[in-house]
């Protein structure tokens, strides 16, 4: 056997007994039947080997394809790839993958609930000058919500697995803890903190402890070739290949405002009108055209339609050490402590972010806090719930592009506990600095 062969062996063998433990905790308290999974099917190379390491393992699997988003709407009544959700691209590799490996896959539409449940909160939060992730909310409203409500109760499947690089742990109690991922490069908890812990109680992660790499080498092993080159999902799946201010200007209206210098509190000179509020986001290269040096974008002011931005890349007013959080969602249902009392956690404000220490603080009822002193430069997120109180986060040192609607995301160790929306962002480095100079 040559070295290839026998290190492709090697890696299935592993991914197998790493979904064989995914499974037998499963399967501890039930009957000695063997389980129904229902395998979110992507087209990917995630879903597809996750799929056929269940099988192996002796579970009785069948695929499920989502549809979320309707691209044909907006291509005249063309599935463009081009534009939009490559929906089609996506069906063609599910069906390959399940054919290959022998199980069924089913279709089913979820653009309505899409729509209702993420993408217009979506819509309203760039509104208020906030920047979303929507990924959260489909994990939690759509992925293991209606996804999961129609694997269990009409397809008959006792959990619902997916791709996810993410670990279940199950507690003798009942209850259920969310670990980070074996592969820290691709560990994709930070998207799924926001699932209710009743959800994942259904819910299995077969790739949790693999690695992304012996992931696409099973595939390729597997002869999975419609998933196995594909590149990994990245960015929002219904922008497609769009520039972001192209498809964003088709849901709200663009109006053209100033750049303004926060060094100076004035317009940039001679700078042409930026392309509206929605198109821009802190922390990203504000790419203004005849620009002599780059700037930044450091926050929004929704009142005054313009966008406040920085030269370089590491301006001071690009980074900040509190923030206050709202619209909390927690896997065990609840803070992990009383509010007033300050925890000591680690986590991280955007997914590719490292994990920071952290001090947690709850804010009283009237929700306010004297401690917290909010950036001028930076639009503030409307909680949807608003009658909960916020809780307000000191990290260990500045943190750069905390921007509001983004998730802060807590983590005890590997446990991923949870967390909430950025509402506020607190003073940048740049304002505490000119405040003691005044």
């Amino acid at each position: 056997m040559s070295l290839l062969r026998r290190a492709s062996s090697s890696t299935l063998d592993a991914i197998v007994a790493r979904a064989r433990r995914s499974m037998e905790s499963l399967c501890s308290s039930s009957s000695s039947r063997a389980p129904t999974i229902a395998v979110g099917m992507s087209g990917g190379v995630d879903s597809a080997v996750a799929a056929w390491a269940l099988k192996a393992c002796g579970a009785r699997v069948v695929g499920v394809l989502m549809r979320n988003w309707d691209a044909s709407e907006e291509t005249g009544g063309r599935d463009d790839v081009g534009r939009g959700c490559a929906h089609g691209e996506d069906r063609k590799s599910a069906k390959a993958c399940a054919e290959k490996l022998g199980i069924e896959l089913t279709e089913v539409d979820f653009t309505r609930e899409y729509w209702n449940d993420v993408f217009e909160p979506y819509l309203s939060a760039f509104d208020d000058g906030a920047t979303p992730n929507p990924d959260l909310e489909c994990n939690r409203m759509v992925k293991f919500g209606s996804l999961l409500e129609h694997a269990t109760e009409r397809m008959g499947a006792d959990y619902l697995a997916t791709g996810h690089y993410a670990r279940i742990e199950r507690c003798g109690d009942g209850e259920v803890r969310l670990l980070r991922g074996v592969d820290g490069s691709k560990d994709q908890s930070y998207f799924l903190a926001s699932v209710r812990g009743e959800s994942l109680k259904r819910a299995c992660f077969p790739l949790g402890e693999t690695l992304k790499t012996e992931t696409r080498e099973a595939a390729r092993t597997l002869g999975l070739t419609s998933a196995a080159e594909r590149r990994s999902s990245a960015g929002i799946c219904f922008i497609g290949r769009r520039p972001f201010g192209e498809f964003i200007g088709e849901y709200i209206a663009p109006k053209e405002g100033a750049f303004v210098d926060v060094e100076t509190s004035q317009p940039i000179r001679d700078a042409p009108r930026h392309r509206g509020l929605a198109s821009y986001t802190v922390g990203q290269r504000a790419k203004i055209p005849g620009a002599s040096r780059p700037w930044f974008v450091v926050g929004k002011n929704v009142a005054a339609n313009v966008v406040y931005v920085a030269s370089g890349s590491d301006h001071d007013a690009l980074f900040s050490s509190s923030c206050v959080v709202a619209d909390e969602f927690w896997v065990a249902g609840r803070r992990p402590s009383a509010p007033t009392v300050s925890e000591r956690f680690h986590a991280k404000a955007r997914y590719a972010s490292p994990l920071i220490p952290i001090d947690a603080h709850g804010v009283d009822q009237s929700n306010r806090d004297d401690a917290f002193k909010p950036s001028v430069f930076s639009a503030a997120y409307a909680p949807r719930s608003t009658n909960v109180p916020s809780f307000r986060v000191s990290f260990d040192r500045p943190e750069r592009a905390l921007t509001p609607g983004q998730a802060l995301v807590v983590y005890d160790g590997d446990v991923c506990l949870g967390g909430g929306v950025v509402e506020r962002v607190g003073e940048t480095s740049f304002e505490t600095k000119k405040n003691r100079t005044d």
